[in-house]
């Protein structure tokens, strides 16, 4: 398969610059064989353009199965467009959610077909940012949001490391039955069943496997969100409940997260110098701007009111 020519690359450009910030472009033929990504792109997946060339879409997005590829092909094709939310992996195998607008492009010249997508980070959207509004920032543990229409799954990092995985994928209502006892699954099962026929609203709780193997108790509270009629989509939380003293449990990077913004208030939001909150936590002043970029720690986080 020979690389696409500048003039098509160029004619493939003008088709996309009407898409809203189409800075990382990923573009490939209907059997998911990657025909172009632009410079963006390969940077934030830790690639050679060279590279890219040589991977299909399940080599970077390893939730696309088949069905889930040609299905997202068929709707952009048919309705000229088509949005989706998945993971994506870079090279050093972290795992980060998208979200994808595909236009379709036939290559004059060869009368191939391909599927250009304009991808954006998941967590700057609204639906991400709707998911982590579902639980409060002083009791937050884990959320999530699936979509029943795309079987798509955004997953907040805290459930991701509550139990122990990165694989969104794992966590879905329909998998995550693998980590409950045999007594506990034909409940679930019931509570599942109630979401499908209409709303439905589960607060129970769950003994299940977490991160490290262990047992614990979880809280899992889920509701359906309905669109004309139908359940479209289902949002909820897991929170870990210690039995013995009944506390909200949370992740060591919100507790980290939390630890930070307290330093930042003792110190009245100074982060370096000798009265700052680096030398107060004994850590390198630009090592903790980088560590607030990573954690999402905004002056309103800390600002005293």
């Amino acid at each position: 398969m020979h690389h696409l020519t500048t003039p098509q690359i160029l004619a493939l450009a003008n088709k996309v610059v009407s898409v809203e910030d189409s800075e990382n472009l990923l573009c490939a033929n209907l059997s998911g064989q990657l025909r172009y990504a632009n410079i963006s792109a390969c940077d934030k997946l830790g690639y050679s353009l060279s590279d890219m060339l040589d991977k299909c879409i399940a080599d970077y997005s390893p939730n696309y199965t088949d069905a889930f590829w040609s299905q997202h092909c068929e709707r952009t094709i048919a309705n000229g467009s088509d949005q989706v939310y998945t993971y994506h992996q870079n090279c050093k195998g972290k795992r980060y959610p998208v979200v994808i607008t595909s236009v379709p492009h036939t290559v004059d010249e060869t009368s191939e077909q391909l599927i250009c997508s304009t991808v954006k980070d998941a967590q700057d959207s609204l639906r991400y940012k709707r998911m982590l509004e579902t639980v409060g920032v002083s009791s937050r543990t884990g959320s999530f949001d699936y979509n029943l229409t795309d079987q798509s799954i955004l997953v907040s990092d805290n459930l991701l490391a509550i139990m122990g995985t990165d694989n969104p994928e794992s966590l879905k209502p329909s998998v995550i039955v693998d980590r409950l006892g045999r007594e506990e699954v034909s409940r679930w099962n019931a509570e599942m069943i109630h979401f499908i026929t209409g709303y439905h609203r589960m607060d129970e709780q769950f003994l299940m496997r977490v991160a490290g193997d262990q047992q614990a108790t979880i809280r899992v509270v889920i509701w359906s969100v309905m669109e004309q009629g139908k359940v479209s989509s289902l949002v909820g939380q897991y929170e870990v409940v210690d039995e013995e003293r009944k506390e909200r449990m949370v992740s060591l990077e919100e507790n980290q997260r939390r630890h930070i913004i307290k330093a930042l208030r003792y110190t009245n939001g100074r982060v370096t110098g000798p009265n700052g909150a680096g030398k107060l936590l004994d850590i390198n002043g630009k090592t903790l701007f980088a560590r607030m970029k990573k954690l999402r720690i905004n002056r309103e986080d800390y600002a005293q009111r």
